[in-house]
């Protein structure tokens, strides 16, 4: 390892928020941070070599002596972006806690006996704050979450903190809106880059309600950007909320996709009730750390979106 770097451990690597985390700082920031990533694939999916990745580590998240393994390295700061469930698939509360918090709770007991104190967590902006109506959420506020996914989210946030006043851990709690853009693979979640995907296959797509409600979506570039405007300022101990304020509807994300994409059609059938419908975060807080910024726009993303997806297809 280079001494003269520090060494960012990410849970999740070579998942949607990682991989564009390792592109930014190949780019951007290859003289600052060495990384280690712990993924379930000892390669990334696309075969992507990324010249900042030190060592890679495959296996289970669950597993804790793979986890000792993992720390068993100078590290400085762990990304946490890495989820078993998402919130529509969270109805096993007891698989959520048994592969979610279980597991955090081992990290941050390995990083306690280990002096590790700095961790970004990757909690949600979305299943935190739960139904909670169409106000702008900010950080202070009770939150209700009403997914098994949401639940946990908190509970880890929570449970951050109390290592923090225990054991000087430092946490950066991340409560991000929806991204969406290039290294999205999942066609689980993430409706923009879902849609996306369908449309150049020729697919029909299914439209869970009406598609009016509105909520925020972010281009991951931004979200990354961000990230380490925040890290850099050493942002610790602190929940942020991340978002661009471009509200949408999915309806709207549809016909976005339609104008470029004029064979694609949707479905409607029944709504859920684990995922939230509207949701808009308050940035007050971000905007006084970072200063003003300018996110990349829908239509500009969407593009963006679209030449990716078809490298993969």
């Amino acid at each position: 390892m280079n001494h003269n770097k520090q060494t960012i451990l990410i849970l999740g690597g070579f998942g949607f928020l990682g991989t564009n985390i390792l592109k930014y700082i190949d780019e951007n920031l290859y003289d600052q941070y060495s990384v280690i990533v712990l993924d379930r694939f000892n390669n990334h999916p696309e075969g992507i070599n990324f010249h900042c990745v030190e060592k890679v580590y495959a296996g289970d998240f669950t597993d804790t002596l793979f986890l000792k393994k993992v720390f068993n390295n100078n590290i400085d700061i762990v990304i946490h972006s890495l989820s078993t469930t998402i919130p529509v698939s969270s109805r096993n509360a007891r698989y959520d806690i048994e592969t979610n918090l279980f597991p955090t709770l081992s990290i941050l007991d390995i990083m306690v006996g280990s002096g590790i104190k700095n961790i970004v967590y990757m909690s949600s902006g979305g299943a935190i704050y739960g139904m909670c109506g169409e106000n702008n959420h900010n950080e202070e506020e009770n939150v209700y979450p009403v997914s098994s996914y949401g639940i946990v989210k908190l509970t880890i946030e929570k449970y951050l903190f109390q290592y923090a006043q225990l054991y000087e851990i430092e946490p950066l709690i991340i409560r991000l809106s929806n991204p969406y853009g290039p290294y999205h693979y999942s066609m689980r979640q993430g409706v923009v880059n879902v849609a996306m995907t369908k449309a150049l296959k020729g697919e029909r797509m299914t439209v869970w309600g009406k598609g009016e409600g509105m909520k925020d979506y972010i281009f991951v570039e931004d979200f990354v950007r961000i990230l380490f405007a925040l890290m850099q300022k050493s942002v610790k101990n602190e929940v942020i909320n991340i978002a661009s304020g471009q509200l949408l509807s999915v309806n709207k994300i549809i016909s976005s996709i339609q104008a470029l994409v004029p064979t694609f059609e949707v479905d409607y059938g029944d709504a859920d009730n684990y995922d939230a419908s509207y949701f808009s975060l308050d940035t007050t807080k971000l905007h006084k750390i970072i200063g003003e910024y300018t996110f990349c726009s829908f239509d500009e993303g969407l593009c963006k979106t679209l030449e990716w997806t078809k490298t993969i297809l």
